[in-house]
C-alpha cells in the first residue's frame, strides 16, 4: 500500500499537537489507511482493529525525537554562530526555550528561513522513518 507524504505529515502533526500519548495515529500497512485516536477529542477510529499487530505502526510524536532542540542548535550554528551559547542556554528551560529562540530569529530576520529549514528536516526524517518501516510513499508528481 502506498501513502502520500501529506498523509504521513498530517498524522505526525496530529500526534504532535498534544502531549505525548494524548493523540495517536496508526499507519495500517494492511489496508493503506491511517487510524486516529484521541482521548481529548473523543476520537477512536481504531475500534475493531488490532492496532498492536505488526500491520499497524504508530506514528512518532515530535517530542520523542527531540527534533526541535537539535534542529535549533544546528540552525544557529550555521546561521547565527554568535548566538549559539545563548540559544543553548535558552533550551535549558523548556518552558521558555521556544519563545526565546523565536525572538532571536525574528530579531535577526531569520524566522521564515528557520521555518523552511525545520519543515525540510521534518520531511527528510518522516521519509526516512517510512523507509525504515517499509511504508511506501507515492512518487512526487
Amino acid at each position: 500500500m502506498n501513502f502520500r507524504y501529506s498523509e504521513i505529515k498530517m498524522a505526525f502533526d496530529f500526534v504532535s499537537s498534544g502531549l505525548q500519548g494524548e493523540n495517536i495515529a496508526y499507519v495500517s500497512k494492511e489496508d493503506g489507511e491511517i487510524y486516529y485516536y484521541s482521548v481529548t477529542l473523543g476520537l477512536d477510529e481504531t475500534r475493531g482493529h488490532d492496532v498492536h499487530s505488526s500491520c499497524f505502526i504508530a506514528v512518532p510524536h515530535r517530542n520523542s525525537l527531540d527534533i526541535d532542540r537539535e534542529l535549533a542548535f544546528d540552525f544557529v550554528d550555521e546561521h547565527l554562530p554568535e548566538h549559539y551559547t545563548a540559544v543553548r542556554d535558552y533550551f535549558a528551560d523548556e518552558e521558555t526555550a521556544e519563545s526565546r529562540f523565536r525572538n532571536v530569529l525574528e530579531a535577526n530576520g531569520l524566522l521564515e528561513e528557520w521555518n523552511k529549514y525545520r519543515e525540510a528536516t521534518i520531511e527528510k526524517f518522516l521519509r526516512e522513518w517510512c523507509s525504515q518501516r517499509n511504508i511506501e510513499l507515492e512518487k512526487e508528481k
